[in-house]
């Protein structure tokens, strides 16, 4: 039953994975493979406090175990138990001075805190020579962090960095990056869904609130001020459900220069799909803020007819340089400038049709003003998903049950801070006139 779990989850078929798990748990209640696989699943549908519940069920059981302290660790981050996860990634690393990912976690908490001895410590590491790109590319992050005085070091580091990390899965990253910057570009409004068995869905009885935009652009400080209205909202985090389904029914067609592929999708499939995870929580209304959803709007209302769109941006050059300058593992498009450059034009071309056809369905939130403003602007925002406002929504960052995966955990936490107009100007040779 495990290994039908596992295929299960890889499959993203999330719910079914869980209900394998949870009868092998009643089964075996104290199988520390069952709880951590538990903790993975919980993970995945942001069910963090469940998360860590199983997570810290399979510690006791495997203390020593690299895979368990990591995964605990990343969901203490995510909600916001920063010293303990700090003091997990330096136990990991006392257990395998040779962790990078461990280094890379602790280093992403706070730049102040990496202390010089684990900056040494990768160093001597590197030096062994036998690193897979994955590690190298981790190093490379952390040394132009290191280089903000010398932006010539700094830029060589994170050319380095990205370039590993797009090479450490290259023939899947160059696939997915064609994808979303060459095959979506020419069929975004005509992507047809195949009805086989008539199913019908049931999603017109769903009233999603999808977050759209850029990476980098206040999306996860949108989605923690509606989140203090957990009795109506469950949020899915970034599950990436409509690109993964529909990219994985047409990736056999993507071949290397062929952008002519038209792409039909079973829609008995995409619904299976989502049901896998939307179907997790009761409440009728959730928040999915899987950025790169602009693709997919015309989709996504035929299959949520009652779904708005808050569509959430910043100055396309700060954003482009923002992007770059962080390390989006999982986006593989974002490990290069050119690649960032076409991703944004097709962007700002596909969200600009999609405001003209569905303007009551789009929301726009430019970040500068969210920050300057925030008062106005939330309760812009509160209007617009049919929420009552109230001004305690801006001391979210200081609720104890706050909870991001992504990049921007530190940030949440903290009191808003002003759009910092200048931040990126040095950068912007980079980009010189290609945007």
């Amino acid at each position: 039953m495990i290994e039908e779990g596992l295929n299960k989850l890889k499959n993203r078929e999330i719910l079914k994975a869980l209900n394998i798990f949870k009868e092998l748990n009643k089964l075996q209640p104290n199988d520390g493979d069952v709880l951590f696989f538990l903790g993975t699943i919980y993970y995945e549908l942001n069910d963090l406090k469940k998360s860590l519940f199983y997570l810290e069920q399979s510690l006791k059981k495997f203390p020593n175990s690299e895979a368990v302290i990591n995964n605990y660790a990343i969901t203490l981050q995510s909600l916001g138990e920063i010293d303990k996860a700090k003091e997990l990634f330096k136990s990991l690393i006392k257990l395998n001075p040779n962790n990078i990912n461990a280094y890379f976690r602790l280093f992403r908490m706070n730049l102040k805190n990496f202390e010089k001895k684990y900056l040494d410590k990768i160093k001597l590491i590197e030096k062994k020579r036998n690193l897979n790109f994955e590690n190298k590319s981790l190093i490379n992050f952390i040394y132009s962090k290191y280089e903000k005085t010398n932006i010539n070091n700094e830029i060589k580091y994170l050319n380095l960095a990205h370039k590993y990390q797009f090479n450490s899965r290259i023939k899947f990253n160059s696939k997915l990056v064609f994808y979303h910057t060459e095959i979506l570009k020419k069929n975004f409004n005509n992507i047809n869904l195949i009805e086989k068995n008539k199913k019908s869905s049931t999603g017109d009885r769903k009233k999603p609130i999808f977050i759209i935009g850029l990476p980098r652009s206040g999306s996860t400080l949108i989605e923690t001020f509606l989140m203090q209205n957990k009795k109506e909202f469950y949020s899915y985090g970034e599950p990436s459900i409509f690109d993964t389904s529909i990219f994985n029914q047409i990736k056999r067609e993507i071949i290397d220069k062929n952008d002519h592929i038209k792409i039909s999708i079973d829609k008995e499939v995409l619904i299976n799909s989502l049901e896998n995870i939307y179907s997790y929580s009761n409440n009728k209304y959730f928040i999915d803020k899987s950025l790169e959803n602009f693709f997919y709007i015309d989709i996504i209302l035929q299959i949520y007819p009652e779904a708005k769109f808050i569509h959430t941006f910043r100055d396309k050059f700060d954003a482009a340089l923002a992007i770059y300058n962080s390390m989006l593992i999982y986006l593989p498009w974002t490990h290069s400038i050119d690649n960032i450059i076409k991703y944004i034009s097709n962007y700002e071309k596909i969200i600009n049709f999609f405001k003209k056809k569905y303007p009551e369905k789009i929301l726009d939130v430019d970040l500068k003003k969210l920050t300057n403003k925030p008062n106005q602007q939330l309760k812009k925002i509160f209007d617009f998903c049919d929420i009552n406002w109230h001004e305690n929504v801006l001391k979210s960052y200081s609720a104890k049950n706050l909870a991001s995966k992504t990049s921007s955990f530190l940030q949440i936490r903290d009191k808003i801070k002003k759009y910092e107009i200048n931040k990126y100007k040095p950068y912007y040779f980079l980009i010189d006139n290609k945007l």
